[in-house]
C-alpha cells in the first residue's frame, strides 16, 4: 500500500509541472525570422486593402517587422505601418519553428508586452485595430474580439451576423477602455474558449497584471452575456472555417499614421500562471 501511495505522489509531481505550460511564443531571438512563429507579416491584402482609392499603395513604402533593441527588455518585435498603408500585422501563430492553430474547445491565454507611437510623435485619436481574434472566410463574425487604440485601449466583442448584411459597427460592443499614453509599455492577457456556440465561449482579460472588470460599456445590437462578478465574458469566440490571432496595426483609419508597434514576451499558455 505504501508503495502504491508513493508511486501516486511521484507521478503527481510529474504531472503537476507540465499543467501549466506555454504551447507557443515567438520569441525575437538573434537570426529569427518572421515565418519562424507568425504564418506571415501581412503587409496588405490587395486590391481590397486600399486607403482611398484601389491601386493606392503603389509607391507607398512596405510595412515591415524587424528586431531591435529595448535598453530594459533587449531584443524585442518591431512593426512599423507607414502613412498610407492599411495594414501591418503579424498574422496566424503557425510558424516553422513553434506553430499553434486554434481549435475548438480550445482554452488559451494569449500574452503580450506591448507600446505603440508615431514615428513623428502625432497623436492617434482615430481607432486603430492592434488586435485581432480573426475568423477565416466565409465567415459570420469576421473577427469576435478586437482591440483598438486612439489614446485609449478598448476590448470589443462583435455579434455574429447570420441574417444579412448588418455592418460589423453595430455589431459591436465595448467591453472595457482604459487611456495608454503612446511610448509607454503595458502588459496583456486574452484568455479565450473558444466555443462556436452562441455565447459558448469565454473571455477575460488582465492588464498590467491585473484581472480587468468587463461589461457592455458601449453598443447598438449585440451585448455579451457578463458574470456577476464581471470578471467574466460569455461570447462566441469560434467562428468561420477556423480562428487565429493577429498583432500589428490595421484598417483605414490606420492610414493616416505612420506608426511603430513594439511586441516583447509574445506567448499563449494552457493556464494564466503560464504566461504570467
Amino acid at each position: 500500500m505504501k508503495n502504491a501511495f508513493l508511486i501516486l505522489v511521484l507521478c503527481l509531481l510529474c504531472i503537476t509541472p507540465l499543467s501549466a505550460q506555454i504551447i507557443w511564443s515567438a520569441e525575437p531571438r538573434e537570426n529569427a525570422k518572421v515565418g519562424d512563429y507568425f504564418k506571415r507579416l501581412d503587409t496588405g491584402n490587395y486590391p481590397q486593402d486600399y486607403c482611398v482609392t484601389r491601386g493606392d499603395e503603389k509607391g507607398v513604402p512596405a510595412s515591415t517587422a524587424t528586431i531591435v533593441q529595448d535598453p530594459k527588455l533587449g531584443s524585442i518585435w518591431k512593426i512599423n505601418k507607414p502613412l498610407n498603408r492599411k495594414r501591418a500585422e503579424f498574422a496566424r501563430s503557425e510558424g516553422k519553428v513553434n506553430g499553434l492553430s486554434p481549435k475548438e474547445g480550445d482554452d488559451l491565454y494569449i500574452a503580450w508586452q506591448w507600446k505603440i507611437e508615431t514615428t513623428n510623435g502625432a497623436k492617434i485619436d482615430k481607432e486603430i485595430t492592434v488586435f485581432q481574434w480573426k475568423s477565416a472566410s466565409p465567415h459570420n463574425q469576421n473577427y469576435p474580439i478586437n482591440l483598438e487604440y486612439d489614446g485609449d485601449l478598448t476590448l470589443n466583442a462583435f455579434g455574429a451576423n447570420y441574417e444579412g448584411k448588418v455592418s460589423q459597427s453595430s455589431r459591436r460592443t465595448v467591453l472595457w477602455r482604459k487611456a495608454v499614453p503612446q511610448g509607454e509599455w503595458v502588459s496583456i492577457v486574452v484568455r479565450v474558449k473558444v466555443d462556436k456556440n452562441d455565447f459558448g465561449g469565454i473571455v477575460q482579460f488582465w492588464f498590467n497584471g491585473v484581472q480587468q472588470a468587463l461589461d457592455n460599456l458601449q453598443y447598438k445590437l449585440y451585448q455579451v452575456k457578463v458574470s456577476d462578478d464581471k470578471k467574466t465574458v460569455f461570447h462566441r469566440t469560434n467562428d468561420g472555417r477556423f480562428v487565429y490571432p493577429k498583432w500589428g496595426i490595421y484598417n483605414k483609419k490606420s492610414c493616416g499614421y505612420d506608426v511603430n508597434a513594439f511586441f516583447h514576451n509574445m506567448k499563449v499558455g494552457n493556464s494564466l500562471e503560464s504566461v504570467q
